[in-house]
């Protein structure tokens, strides 16, 4: 990469960003695991003490969130239609031509490029063969074929690499050093079932670069993609026109500069029409007009003013910004909530535990039994709650599997208007040409396909919507429980510790008291849908869902109706065009007619089956939805009583065991919670500073 230029002299602030960004990881993520280290310390001395106070819980946090810390990872998605240039702009940003371009659908591989010390490919596959690893000349050579083989292989709906999952490319540049990691897409008009295997990918996906083409704004099939895959999904794009230099190349006179003017303005407008909803209010921070292969032939010629003409340079900065400043402090407020969490959990359990030390065994155990009678009210609660969330299931899953089955049955009164509307190029009269045929059966099953998935697409935003409302009941109804469960906490800790409670060195606030409810809005991060506003989690749970369905239309139905279509109306057609003396521009549209007609009535066969068979996927995979929401919050509330409970059985086995020595085990306990505060201080001035 000797002739090729210097990222790092070029992005200088940006990659100075990333630093910045990459030590505070690091640096939060030490002091969360000071924080697991020093809790296990005080876990095992508490058991020859006054014993454990029942953290393995926050423990398992703190470790967990500090790893995902450390691994710093801001992973890229690089999304757009055939032709659009992702591999020629992934190019330029490496700086050498690594990634095959120009290729055709059937043989796309997904490509994943991260950081390594030598320039390796490893290939993965489906079928659980061991990856292989080849150097990145043979990865050109294997992985680009014949533009007449791809024909034939598109014409046979086959994928030229079919075991293969995706390519691994390791690269040594200070871009991808600095933890960020590409990921190279297939493109938007390829088969639907490779479509979601792009998905899967946006699951944990920091930011989406969506390429365009200057020269053909905003078609049909990006609109689609953009509606049915992207929409409301939480998701940061950033949008990429590129070969924005053809738009010259392509005027009349080149030279005319109020032409080209004109011409760029009315571009832009339309660009903003249909991107503008997908932006929010950072329009000019999120869509730039670029030239990869200007940005590439800089790169490989060594002309930094090219580069910086290219746009590419402008789009990096703006995505250095987002990424550093946006994303990681996300991460960052996340890990500081966490820390505070979890020190307000032991400061309670401290605060609970000192005035006990000195209580004589037999005072300690009435106190204890005392409280049983409020135990139980804590497990009633959780009961109530328990029966509210499956109350609420059950009546979702009926009303959204009901919704399911009235729309599909409503599909065949719009059939011929959808389908045209999202299919408007195909080509009808290629059935009539023998040559033809079996390209036209493939185009028309991908067709339906992609039919089939704006349909469903249009149900799912609906229901999303609906679940949307029952978790913000959920999450209503859960503030009255949590009223309920503090009055109960209230109750013990009067019983337990009277006035003594204040005597901690701390000044009781039931509200800073920890209890599962402080908690309720982190379950909701492992609930199925974007609910919790967490940034860029993609909706796994529907997508499963809806590609469950789609496989079941698209295999089981599609292929019977396009079988029966074909053997029903050849001899139909083939009479009227036959009576001919050729085909006119009439019988072409009677072949269009007659195709959607046909095509309408053999589907709405089916829509009965559909609708009868998918109505239990849907109604399951909904009550599936609520019981992992369920599993979620009964465990952290069983996980609150049991600390509870465990930190006074606890203190009775060390009373029965041995005498506690009270001063020394007071100012343990103090000191425990102290370096604790001290350590989420410290955390706090970390990300109050400027540089963060």
């Amino acid at each position: 990469m000797s002739n090729s230029l210097d990222l790092t002299q070029l992005s200088a602030a940006s990659l100075q960003q990333f630093d910045q960004a990459q030590q505070l990881r690091q640096q939060v993520a030490e002091h969360l695991g000071t924080m697991a280290q020093t809790l296990e310390q005080a876990e095992t001395e508490g058991t020859t003490a006054s014993g454990a106070l029942s953290l393995s819980q926050p423990i398992t946090t703190l470790h967990t969130v500090a790893q995902t810390l450390r691994r710093g990872i801001f992973r890229l998605v690089v999304l757009g239609d055939l032709k659009r240039g992702k591999s020629t702009l992934l190019n330029a940003l490496l700086g050498e031509r690594v990634l095959p371009s120009d290729v055709n659908p059937c043989t796309a591989v997904l490509t994943v490029l991260k950081y390594g010390s030598q320039k390796q490919v490893r290939i993965h596959y489906l079928d659980g063969t061991p990856p292989q690893s080849i150097d990145l000349e043979t990865f050109k050579q294997t992985y680009t074929i014949d533009p007449d083989e791809a024909k034939t292989l598109a014409a046979e709906d086959q994928s030229a690499f079919p075991n293969v999952s995706h390519a691994e490319i390791t690269y040594p540049i200070s871009l991808l050093q600095q933890g960020i990691e590409l990921i190279d897409t297939p493109g938007l008009n390829d088969t639907e079932a490779r479509n979601h295997l792009v998905l899967n990918y946006l699951n944990d996906c920091h930011a989406v670069l969506f390429v365009l083409d200057a020269t053909q704004p905003c078609t049909l099939d990006e609109r689609r993609y953009l509606q049915s895959y992207l929409k409301e999904r939480g998701l940061a794009l950033f949008f990429l026109i590129n070969a924005w230099d053809k738009v010259q190349n392509n005027l009349l006179d080149p030279e005319d500069s109020q032409a080209l003017a004109e011409t760029q303005t009315k571009l832009r407008e339309i660009f903003r029409t249909h991107l503008a909803n997908y932006c929010q209010t950072h329009y000019d921070q999120r869509v730039f007009a670029i030239s990869a292969l200007q940005a590439l032939r800089s790169h490989l010629q060594n002309h930094p003013q090219g580069f910086t003409d290219s746009g590419v340079p402008a789009f990096l900065e703006h995505l250095c910004q987002f990424l550093t400043q946006d994303r990681v402090q996300a991460e960052l407020n996340y890990a500081l909530h966490k820390a505070r969490t979890i020190h307000q959990q032991v400061w309670a359990a401290v605060t609970r535990r000192i005035p006990l030390l000195d209580e004589d065994l037999a005072p300690l155990k009435q106190k204890i039994t005392s409280v049983q009678s409020e135990f139980e009210q804590l497990h009633t609660i959780r009961d109530a709650f328990q029966a509210r969330i499956r109350e609420t299931r059950d009546r979702q899953a009926q009303v959204i599997s009901e919704s399911f089955k009235t729309y599909i049955l409503n599909l065949e009164a719009t059939f011929e208007t959808d389908f045209v509307a999202s299919q408007p190029d195909l080509e009808f009269l290629e059935f009539l040409d023998k040559n033809n045929r079996a390209m036209f059966y493939t185009s028309f099953k991908r067709a339906f396909e992609r039919y089939m998935n704006d349909r469903l697409a249009a149900w799912e935003f609906i229901a999303k919507q609906d679940i949307g409302k029952a978790f913000a009941e959920l999450n209503d109804a859960a503030d009255e429980y949590r009223v309920a469960y503090e009055q109960v906490v209230e109750v013990m800790n009067d019983k337990l510790l009277g006035d003594r409670f204040y005597t901690a060195g701390h000044r009781y606030d039931p509200k800073n008291v920890e209890i599962w409810t402080d908690t309720l809005k982190d379950v909701f991060e492992a609930i199925p849908d974007n609910l919790n506003g967490a940034v860029g989690q993609f909706n796994e749970f529907w997508q499963r869902v809806m590609q469950s369905v789609l496989a079941y239309v698209v295999i089981v139905i599609v292929l019977q109706i396009i079988g029966l279509i074909f053997s029903a109306m050849a001899l139909n057609i083939f009479a009227v065009v036959l009576a001919g003396a050729g085909i006119f521009a009439g019988q072409a549209e009677y072949v269009r007619q007659e195709f959607l007609s046909k095509t309408r009535q053999e589907f709405a066969k089916y829509l009965s089956q559909i609708a009868n068979e998918q109505w239990q996927t849907i109604h399951k995979s909904v009550k599936k939805c609520f019981d992992t929401y369920e599993v979620e919050v009964i465990e952290r509330i069983n996980q609150d009583i049991a600390r509870r409970q465990g930190e006074l059985n606890n203190l009775v086995d060390q009373k029965e065991s041995h005498t506690i020595q009270v001063e020394q085990e007071s100012q343990r306990l103090q000191t425990l919670e102290q370096s604790l505060a001290t350590t989420v201080q410290a955390i706090e001035t970390l990300l109050q500073s400027p540089s963060s």
